[in-house]
């Protein structure tokens, strides 16, 4: 979800999405239904759309600073929506956040993020990441115009089975967006409501480099942003704690 922006959505302790203008990089919604295992769904009881996750360790995971509200389940392997309503993963698919491992920032463009652990699921007895595998993450800022790859549970109210169901697509790194910070970067991925604490991906390494948060794109110009790893000491710090890495 996206917050702080008025070209955002809004994410509130209800749940409730509200309407607002497209986050859709030129006229066309570009998003094709994916199947990524490493990439969650972020819920609460009774409520399955929010945020997404991605797993970079066997229980480590980043999202958004904004998105705490929704940080409780994620749920991976997630089937179509049937009549625009999400439906639930299968019961060994579904694990608690553990919700005292959570270091977040939720300040606006190039300052929101969050890392945490995830628990064992309680029927298999193993960690997310043992399961559906995990991203690594480089520390390294990416050339201006690399291919990036979003992958998230984003709305798409016109198609009843897409939406916030997982979808991907690609774009370019636009450059960094100084007036927010140094670690506030712009990017052409088409994302919605619900891609925020999607794991940006440079397409030529595979590697995250970053974590989108913030709509912006329109049907004639403007760009989607993020928060760069790289450019950011504090999410740094907390991926590498997280890791147990120096």
């Amino acid at each position: 979800m996206y917050k702080g922006l008025l070209t955002g959505i809004c994410l509130t302790l209800s749940l409730t999405v509200f309407a607002s203008p497209e986050s859709i990089c030129g006229e066309e919604d570009d998003r094709a239904p994916s199947f990524n295992h490493k990439v969650g769904r972020l819920a609460v009881e009774g409520q399955h759309k929010g945020c997404t996750v991605t797993m970079i360790s066997d229980d480590c995971a980043i999202s958004a600073g904004h998105c705490l509200p929704v940080l409780e389940i994620a749920e991976f392997n997630t089937p179509a929506s049937i009549g625009g309503k999400p439906q639930p993963s299968k019961l060994e698919d579904v694990y608690m956040i553990d919700k005292d491992s959570i270091v977040l920032e939720d300040k606006g463009p190039g300052k929101d993020w969050a890392v945490l652990k995830i628990k064992r699921n309680h029927l298999t007895g193993k960690l997310p990441g043992e399961v559906q595998g995990h991203y690594d993450v480089s520390f390294q800022t990416p050339a201006k115009g690399s291919m990036l790859r979003i992958t998230g549970y984003g709305a798409d109210s016109p198609d009843d089975e897409r939406h916030f169901a997982q979808q991907t697509h690609t774009g370019k790194f636009r450059g960094l967006a100084a007036w927010y910070g140094k670690a506030a970067f712009k990017h052409t991925v088409d994302t919605m409501g619900g891609s925020s604490g999607s794991s940006i991906l440079d397409e030529n390494t595979g590697e995250i480099i970053g974590i989108h948060t913030h709509g912006g794109c329109r049907t004639n110009g403007g760009a989607n942003m993020g928060t760069m790893i790289s450019k950011h000491k504090k999410l740094k710090a907390a991926i590498k704690a997280c890791l147990n890495r120096k």
